[in-house]
């Protein structure tokens, strides 16, 4: 009996067999968290890239300039952090038309109106006009943010990008363009 007794009082080794319970539910967490991070982190950057390039054009500047898609895609690309690839940018800048009915910015607007439609997804292959004086614009950059581990893409709502899932960081900007 008193061996029994002994066993129960020896606790040597509990830590050990505690840490292991809690450590992989702890890193877990932890990479969670830093994966949430980094994913809002380049969609702010995207934002802040965003609204840049279109105050660029609506001011005159990118129409004075004669900017172009791809001189577009390369300006917001400068202004975005290194670790996103502008091979995967997409942009797209539409007029709005000016319309009455239902027409206008519900172009833009999937039919059971839950969101934004998103375009073909082909870097360089979007729509791009750049509008005159007193035009109504729509800009969309589009990155696909492909280092979230599959899981969380579904949960965020993934789509297929060059066959891997991927998290779409979507950043718009509407505005008039001024009288230059």
């Amino acid at each position: 009996m008193d061996r029994i007794a002994r066993r129960i009082a020896c606790n040597r080794g509990s830590t050990a067999v505690e840490f292991a319970l809690v450590a992989p539910m702890l890193l877990l967490t932890i990479v969670f968290v830093m994966v949430v991070g980094t994913g809002l982190y380049l969609n702010q950057e995207l934002d802040n890239a965003t609204a840049q390039a279109s105050r660029s054009i609506m001011t005159g500047s990118a129409q004075a300039s004669s900017m172009t898609q791809s001189t577009l895609t390369s300006n917001i690309c400068s202004r975005l952090p290194s670790a996103m690839d502008c091979a995967d940018l997409i942009v797209n800048l539409y007029i709005v038309p000016k319309s009455g009915g239902p027409g206008g910015y519900y172009t833009f607007v999937k039919d059971d109106v839950s969101g934004l439609k998103i375009p073909d997804l082909t870097p360089g292959a979007g729509t791009f006009n750049m509008g005159v004086q007193g035009d109504y614009q729509y800009l969309q950059v589009i990155y696909p943010i492909r280092v979230l581990p599959s899981f969380m893409t579904t949960m965020l709502g993934s789509t297929q990008y060059k066959g891997s899932p991927a998290y779409l960081a979507v950043s718009t900007a509407v505005f008039r363009n001024e009288k230059y």
